[in-house]
């Protein structure tokens, strides 16, 4: 069959024009606005949200104590290893020529004590100006002025308080430590008196006699105290997140008709690597401590009593290392970075809008911690208010074009595993439907097929035949 050139002509122009128009469509930036189809949306739900720190921790005494007397002072030692003491309990009866020294000794060292009550007192008065200077201005945050400007190295390197301590954190720490002077100081001027009327060097705590050690010209009894706190060990990374004060849930004798839950906060964690305290001998023999790792040793004191319970008891430690109220959660894979003029990575996610159009929303990332996230099925539900609204419940208005292959379907909740979730400031949006990171022309309408999960035959109502007879026409 004769084709004319005219023809041809039209053909390929016809053909030229499908093509173009194909590839401006299906590309993945085309510039042509088109549906597109959304295979994978999660509707968040405003909510507050923790990361968790889960250790192992172990039963510890609260502190240490070591007293020296000189050996040729002693008259007699009356405690031996093993013993309970309690505070202001009898260790050593002196000499009583070699009283006045030993109360020498003990006053210089209450008036060294006074000394530093004196300077952390007028540190913390500094500090508490600084703070209702710097919150009588909104310019600036009061979390933002260091204790360090403050407060001289030695004292810092003794606190165990870091490079970058806010304000109100460092505050906190001090008043401890105050609290601590406080105590000594107390339990110098009782010894000194008990010294001068009986001639005995006392025990400062209730506790028991560790180890009594002859050192050169003393002897030095290690007395453990008989409160308890939890010590646990983290690496220098899970160091960076832990923070004094932060809470943490307690667990021991998990699994155990006794198994107990006691809450509690942290309030010390150690800048040196961990030494070989008892602690760190027991998880080390229960083989909770890598030790070809450097960790660092962390205190958490409890708000119940465990003196029942024996030091080197195992527990399990949940520390709320962040947490942001009023945020959202979705998969971080989902975040779009784009470079900005500041050459940072400003975060983004896809999202819909009222009409169920796709933009692109800036966000800022709190943290990321491994969770699980909910992939809700349905796009409606029974209106609520906020306050009443579950995670597990969809938002009000849908706002997704969808193919519906069954007139009813129960809704289903899809548990995914363990993920990365990025916690992240809410957009305006009261319920949000965020969307994966695939690129997408903005303002672009979408749709997707309903349900969401893979497609069964329980989701068509008629029975075989009638499929089979569609099948055949």
């Amino acid at each position: 069959m004769y084709v004319s050139k005219k023809v041809k002509i039209t053909g390929a122009i016809i053909a030229i024009v499908v093509l173009v128009n194909a590839y401006l469509l299906l590309r993945e930036n085309d510039i042509i606005l088109k549906k597109y189809y959304i295979n994978d949306a999660h509707f968040a739900v405003t909510k507050d949200h923790e990361k968790i720190l889960s250790t192992d921790a172990i039963v510890t005494s609260s502190n240490e104590q070591f007293i020296a007397a000189p050996v040729q002072a002693i008259d007699e030692v009356l405690v031996t290893e093993g013993q309970t003491v309690d505070v202001l309990g009898e260790l050593v009866l002196f000499k009583l020529e070699e009283t006045e020294k030993e109360i020498a000794r003990l006053e210089s060292d209450l008036a060294a004590y006074e000394t530093e009550l004196e300077e952390l007192n007028s540190v913390v008065s500094q500090l508490e100006i600084v703070s209702t200077e710097t919150n009588s201005t909104s310019a600036t945050d009061s979390n933002t002025t260091r204790v360090e400007d403050i407060l001289n190295l030695t004292l810092s390197i003794e606190l165990g308080i870091e490079q970058g301590t806010p304000t109100v954190e460092g505050i906190a720490i001090i008043q401890r430590a105050i609290a601590e002077t406080e105590r000594q100081m107390e339990l110098l001027s009782s010894r000194i008196t008990q010294l001068s009327e009986n001639n005995m060097l006392t025990s400062p705590v209730d506790g028991i006699v560790k180890e009594i050690v002859l050192e050169g010209d003393s002897i030095i009894f290690n007395i453990q105290s008989t409160d308890k706190k939890l010590v646990t060990y983290v690496t220098p990374k899970q160091w960076q997140e832990v923070e004094i004060d932060q809470m943490a849930k307690i667990t021991l004798f998990k699994g155990q008709d006794n198994e107990l839950t006691i809450d509690g906060n942290v309030i010390e964690k150690q800048q040196i690597p961990a030494l070989e305290s008892i602690g760190f001998q027991e998880m080390k023999k229960h083989e909770k401590i890598n030790v070809n790792e450097t960790v660092y040793e962390v205190s958490i004191q409890l708000s119940e009593d465990i003196s029942d319970t024996p030091i080197g008891t195992l527990a399990t430690a949940d520390i709320t290392v962040n947490e942001e109220t009023h945020s959202l959660g979705v998969d971080n894979e989902w975040l779009v970075q784009i470079e900005n003029e500041d050459d940072d990575k400003a975060q983004y996610i896809y999202m819909l809008d009222g009409n169920g159009n796709t933009l692109l929303q800036p966000v800022e990332k709190y943290f990321v911690y491994k969770s699980r996230l909910n992939q809700h099925e349905a796009l409606t539900m029974d209106s609520k208010g906020s306050e009443e609204l579950e995670e597990t419940e969809q938002p009000t208005t849908p706002r997704i074009q969808t193919v519906n292959l069954k007139a009813e379907s129960k809704s289903k909740v899809v548990k995914e595993e363990l993920i990365d979730v990025a916690v992240i400031s809410g957009p305006d949006e009261l319920y949000p439907i965020f969307l994966d990171g695939t690129t997408r022309n903005l303002s672009a309408p979408t749709f997707l097929p309903y349900p969401l999960q893979s497609f069964e035959l329980s989701h068509i109502e008629s029975d075989w035949r009638l499929i089979l007879k569609y099948w055949l026409k």
